[in-house]
């Protein structure tokens, strides 16, 4: 199930559960009376231990101890506006001939691939720690440098536009990513969401760039 397609019930679900895997994280590796990060506005997590600082150090370099946390189907990088892709006074919302929701951005396709090719953007939007780490049902984590990550976005992902107005994000010929209008809400989301494009993101950096999984 898309973000967009989520009740406010399944919604809420979702953030209670990522809460859950920040409280997990904090007592396996970080700070156990940490307080839960909220805000979103900063890193979800902290990392304390040593032996695993030293294990990162070898393997995906470690330019910080803050951790930007996922989990789970979908993995969400920003709901809300995004006006380096969509012009907020210029935004048309209507049908088209399908009777499906289209979106006008008021900036042009070009200028938002310049965009979403640049790191300021990535490092705004995606990076809240210096290393992302992702949460497996099994208890597992695996970390990833989130430079490599930010890199390996801005090389190698080439960006589609729907006639919805929907932006699609391929590599090496599949979707993973999508930045697309939330109707309820009257907000744009972006991240790898649909179906298990979260997992299957994840994947995708643990074959191409640096990890550490234990």
């Amino acid at each position: 199930m898309s973000i967009h397609a989520m009740s406010s019930k399944q919604a809420s679900l979702v953030k209670i559960n990522g809460h859950k895997r920040e409280a997990v994280f904090n007592q396996k590796y970080g700070n156990p009376d940490d307080e839960i990060n909220w805000s979103g506005a900063s890193a979800d997590c902290e990392i304390h231990d040593e032996s695993l600082i030293n294990i990162l150090r070898r393997t995906i370099g470690f330019p910080g101890n803050g951790v930007s946390l996922k989990g789970g189907n979908t993995i969400q990088i920003h709901l809300g506006n995004l006006p380096e892709l969509t012009s907020k006074n210029k935004l048309i919302v209507e049908k088209n001939h399908k009777g499906q929701t289209k979106v006008g951005h008021g900036i042009n396709f070009s200028e938002q691939v310049s965009v979403l090719k640049t790191k300021s953007f990535w490092n705004k939007y995606l990076r809240k720690g210096d290393i992302l780490a992702y949460s497996y049902d099994n208890g597992q984590h695996i970390f990833f440098n989130m430079d490599d990550v930010v890199n390996f976005i801005i090389t190698e992902c080439e960006w589609r536009l729907l006639d919805t107005g929907r932006l699609k994000g391929d590599f090496f010929g599949h979707q993973y990513l999508t930045y697309e209008y939330r109707k309820k809400k009257g907000l744009f989301v972006l991240g790898a969401h649909g179906g298990r494009k979260g997992k299957e993101f994840i994947e995708l950096l643990k074959n191409k760039i640096r990890s550490h999984t234990q």
